[in-house]
């Protein structure tokens, strides 16, 4: 457990002071801004490719390891949906909005480091795996079932194959993805980086899990733990508890999967609900209050539950 908490501490320590400049105007929110363009448009996508170019990849694809994970991840959205539906009688597009919030973690901001840091960049193999389909599986299905839920006055609702179009564009776009892509495409013509050229990249790759860390902190004083805290507990419950718990079993009992690919898999599905829920709760002005609760409370209580199943498997 010591070592756990040698890892985990520095780590909310960093967001402790992303929150604390962000809290004190020491940072402007535009600083917080510019800082979270660089860290997902230059550092993060940089330390993707620059891993996955050294990375061997498996022979044949990990569909155990795409199984346990968004099989879990689906299977702990439609659980939060329904009872936030039928117990906690909210209307379908906060239903929908809370369900999400049980499945998508902070894979990149906290994810990520933690990963990385704690098993090193042999680790990141099963991550980037995970990371490849994400954004397209995530956003795609939350946002048709918002779309297919909101309430609308004369507008008529856009087709699924408008949907997934827009879905897939915007993963194509994504830096990180495109990140993932290069490096692995890189990685499989089995020619090293020049050195200068890797040297530049470890200098920026450096950078990225600080900078994301801290700009996770900053980012945290703009969502409020005081609305819909009931709500929020228990999508916090099922983020934290149910979808790592589901990940592990799968992956150690159903696919016996190696340890390695178990730990990372199981503590990618611990991370905490990302801040893009409350964005996506915003926008289509499903449960904003809770998603907001949400990303704060599953946070702060992400320092308990990580530091457990570090130590579980650093022990």
């Amino acid at each position: 457990m010591n070592v756990a908490l040698s890892l985990v501490l520095p780590i909310f320590g960093v967001i402790a002071f992303g929150y604390f400049g962000a809290r004190t105007r020491l940072i402007s929110h535009a600083g917080v801004d510019g800082l979270d363009t660089y860290v997902f448009t230059f550092a993060m996508p940089v330390l993707l490719f620059r891993n996955l170019a050294g990375t061997e990849f498996p022979s044949s694809l990990p569909w155990g390891l795409w199984i346990s994970y968004y099989g879990a991840m689906l299977a702990v959205w439609a659980a939060g949906s329904l009872i936030a539906l039928f117990i906690l009688r909210r209307p379908a597009p906060d239903a929908v909005m809370l369900g999400f919030g049980c499945g998508q973690g902070n894979t990149i901001m906290l994810g990520l480091p933690i990963i990385l840091t704690g098993f090193g960049p042999e680790a990141g193999t099963p991550v980037f795996l995970i990371l490849a389909f994400h954004g397209i599986i995530l956003f795609t299905i939350a946002t048709f079932l918002l779309e297919l839920t909101r309430t609308r006055e004369g507008e008529e609702r856009p087709r699924f194959g408008a949907i997934l179009k827009e879905g897939l564009l915007n993963t194509l776009r994504n830096p990180v993805i495109i990140g993932i892509a290069c490096g692995g495409v890189y990685g499989q013509l089995g020619v090293p980086l020049p050195g200068i050229v890797d040297t530049t990249l470890e200098m920026i790759a450096r950078s990225a899990i600080p900078c994301a860390l801290f700009v996770l902190g900053a980012m945290l004083t703009r969502y409020s733990i005081r609305r819909s805290v009931g709500a929020a507990s228990i999508t916090t419950f099922f983020k934290l508890m149910v979808h790592p718990a589901l990940v592990f079993v799968m992956t150690q009992y159903v696919f016996e999967l190696e340890p390695l690919w178990v730990t990372a898999a199981t503590l990618l599905a611990a991370t905490p609900t990302g801040v893009y829920s409350s964005i996506l709760a915003n926008r289509y002005r499903a449960a904003p209050g809770a998603a907001s609760s949400t990303v704060v409370l599953s946070t702060g209580l992400s320092l308990v539950t990580l530091t457990f199943l570090l130590g579980y498997f650093l022990g």
